[in-house]
């Protein structure tokens, strides 16, 4: 097993239902999980058991139903769902795929095209439920357009693939900050918002191109120097004056496009980009690093208020985080 998946089996502790009569897991996994048609395929006893939780208006689950079953997720779903095989088997179908899912893979159902999905009486399935509008809105977000075409992410990426790792990793720190934080409703939207732009760039879909592009040509060119120089100097002290400068424009123009185009000001844009560079160097750190040194090697020397703005985003302070990434790098 990946060493960031043991996490997920604490979803052991937040039991949504258990049961064994046929029509009780049927309309429980509909409310929960989306509307399909439910069939089991044997003359096993059913005794299904979901746990999990939700953040913002997204949600973890883990589900088993100890038989072997088959559902037909319509092609009207508005919720993509990422399985990821803790346990067993499945068999996964659309109209473009067919594959057979086992421990170490990521699968997805995709609005707008129907899936069947048939498991055998050993599979255990994370599942990650992300709300179609929500995560459409982000897509809009990062582009700065409308979209062409229905958003599809592909089938069968191992978690071992660059990304996918991200992912899971994501995953397992949500299960622990849902189980250690104070305040988790307040703070769990942050949470959604990150997980889905790091799915949206992390696993690949029919945008990757043009998000990886990072959207060269809907950019004014002010405004991609502008990004790039912030990028290129984030650990370095940067002025509105010193940014305009560079980029030729007025502080007031680049303020109106950074509202326009990126849909934050200047110093937000600037701010989060520090905070995202710092949780994955924390969640990626050594044993023997410091919370002092990975922030003072990103130019952060205002630790309490960052500190501060840190919590706001991950509901848990630098040094709570990399105490857990440390942590799981021993188990």
């Amino acid at each position: 097993m990946i060493p960031m998946m043991r996490q997920l089996h604490s979803l052991d502790n937040f039991l949504i239902f258990n049961s064994n009569d046929y029509q009780t897991i049927k309309e429980k996994i509909s409310q929960y999980l989306c509307p399909h048609r439910f069939d089991v395929v044997s003359h096993q006893q059913l005794n299904t058991r979901l746990n999990g939780f939700l953040f913002g208006t997204s949600a973890l689950y883990d589900l088993k139903y100890n038989a072997p079953v088959e559902i037909t997720i319509d092609a009207q779903s508005e919720h993509y769902l990422f399985r990821l095989t803790l346990e067993g088997e499945c068999l996964v179908q659309d109209s473009q795929q067919r594959l057979v899912q086992s421990p170490g893979v990521i699968t997805v159902s995709n609005p707008l095209i129907q899936s069947r999905i048939v498991t055998n009486q050993h599979c255990r399935n994370i599942i990650l439920k992300l709300s179609k509008p929500i995560v459409e809105k982000q897509l809009f977000k990062i582009l700065g357009c409308s979209m062409h075409e229905a958003l599809a992410f592909e089938n069968g990426l191992s978690c071992s693939a660059e990304g996918a790792d991200a992912i899971i990793q994501t995953l397992s720190y949500l299960c622990y900050a849902h189980d250690h934080i104070e305040n988790w409703s307040v703070i769990s939207q942050s949470f959604e918002q990150y997980l889905i732009e790091l799915v949206l760039l992390k696993l690949p879909n029919n945008y990757s191109r043009q998000l990886n592009l990072q959207q060269p040509i809907l950019l004014p060119s002010y405004m991609k120097r502008a990004k790039q120089y912030i990028t290129l100097h984030l650990q370095e002290n940067i002025t509105l004056s010193e940014l305009g400068e560079y980029c030729g424009v007025s502080v007031r123009t680049l303020q109106k496009g950074f509202s326009a185009y990126v849909g934050q000001t200047p110093v937000e844009y600037i701010r989060d980009l520090r905070i995202q560079q710092v949780h994955h160097e924390l969640l990626n750190a050594e044993s023997n690093e410091t919370v002092t040194d990975i922030l003072l090697k990103n130019g952060i020397n205002s630790f309490g208020h960052f500190s501060s703005q840190y919590k706001k985003c991950y509901g848990c302070s630098p040094s709570q985080t990399l105490k857990l990434a440390i942590k799981q790098k021993s188990l």
